[in-house]
């Protein structure tokens, strides 16, 4: 039989662990500010100001660029500027009105 103050760390242990767990799924369930475009909703970028990145899933460049451009967004969010990203794997035509011919590619 273990001695007490060993249970009680024993049961400590994964108890912090899942508060742990459940803390970060709390911060990442925030939406995000970034916009996500489709062939659909082209015309909306002609209303209002836009930053619009174009990407790819598969890319590093764009990869890098994620967590600025999420900061950039929430900047946005203040200042009244739509800030969207569209993926050319998903938007081919979207992407094709743009003559989108490297990646990441942004657009005002």
């Amino acid at each position: 039989m273990a001695a007490p103050g060993r249970a009680g760390a024993a049961l400590r242990a994964p108890l912090c662990a899942l508060l742990c767990l459940a803390l970060a799924a709390v911060t990442r369930a925030r939406p995000s500010p970034v916009k996500v475009l489709s062939d659909g909703m082209w015309r909306e970028l002609l209303q209002d100001e836009w930053m619009v990145e174009f990407y790819a899933p598969w890319c590093p460049a764009c990869e890098s660029l994620q967590p600025e451009w999420e900061k950039f967004a929430e900047w946005g969010e203040d200042l009244g500027v739509n800030v969207a990203k569209v993926d050319v794997t998903e938007q081919p035509g979207l992407s094709g009105r743009f003559i989108i011919t490297a990646l990441p590619t942004i657009y005002q």
